[in-house]
């Protein structure tokens, strides 16, 4: 793997992948590519802490060996990587279709855990996200980019934990995407990492959702209301992909910026 940081020891890759950003394409499509699967740890069913658990019960020289953690987690678990640099990336979604795509999702998806209680209660797309079924639906975004130790209750979390988010894509990751420009993602990749992404085809799309544009109003406003950090979280971190694609365009993409704390 070819990377174009200029540093001594090339990081280890963390891919915190938001659910419904796309990221089951790059973890299945690139990473799983990539990295060899004794180089890798795909972490999905049992959150950040089981993961922060299997992380401090390896020596360092079997951390030596992992070169790509991939999965549902919530930022901060390169503090338990001891091996060396590691650094982050990452895909961001618009927080409506995101919402729009979770919703539809569990309505298709019978082994989905919400799968039951959606369809029982017959909920509709407002009434799933005013349900606080799930705190997915509550600045999902936010909460699993400010990290580790930013739990809050449904409807509570504090502007602060917006601030801490942005301050960690500034600073922690190398690579930011959105769903909505997965193609130009790949690229940023490719020239960053030099991994081999062409060919890689979205999974995990939803087929019988709704559109955007056939939502009402009002339900736009119950979802935006409710995840109003993550729309302002999308909103830098479009800005952040903007520059750094234009970097990547310009043949310049900078160094990753590895993890220290």
């Amino acid at each position: 793997m070819v990377y174009n940081g200029g540093m001594s020891e090339k990081p280890a890759v963390i891919f915190l992948h938001i659910p419904k950003c796309a990221g089951t394409s790059l973890t299945e499509e690139v990473l799983k590519r990539e990295f060899r699967e004794k180089e890798r740890i795909i972490f999905y069913e049992h959150g950040t802490e089981a993961l922060v658990e299997r992380l401090q019960g390896m020596s360092r020289r079997q951390q030596k060996k992992i070169r790509c953690l991939a999965g549902h987690f919530a930022f901060g678990v390169h503090r338990y990587y001891q091996a060396g640099p590691a650094t982050y990336i990452t895909l961001l979604r618009h927080p409506v279709d995101r919402v729009v795509s979770h919703y539809f999702q569990v309505l298709r998806s019978e082994s989905h855990y919400l799968h039951g209680t959606v369809t029982a209660r017959r909920l509709g797309l407002r009434e799933y996200q005013e349900s606080r079924l799930s705190i997915e639906l509550d600045n999902g975004q936010t909460r699993l980019l400010a990290g580790i130790g930013w739990g809050a209750d449904f409807g509570e979390c504090p502007d602060a934990m917006l601030a801490q988010a942005k301050e960690n894509l500034d600073r922690h990751f190398s690579a930011v995407g959105l769903s909505e420009k997965f193609g130009d993602f790949l690229f940023m990749l490719q020239r960053q990492f030099g991994w081999q992404t062409a060919g890689c085809e979205k999974r995990n799309v939803s087929g019988n959702r709704l559109p955007i544009g056939e939502i009402d109003r009002e339900t736009l406003r119950v979802i935006e209301q409710h995840n109003r950090l993550d729309m302002e979280l999308y909103d830098h971190a479009a800005a952040l992909f903007r520059k750094q694609f234009a970097k990547a365009t310009a043949g310049a993409a900078g160094p990753a910026a590895p993890c220290s704390g």
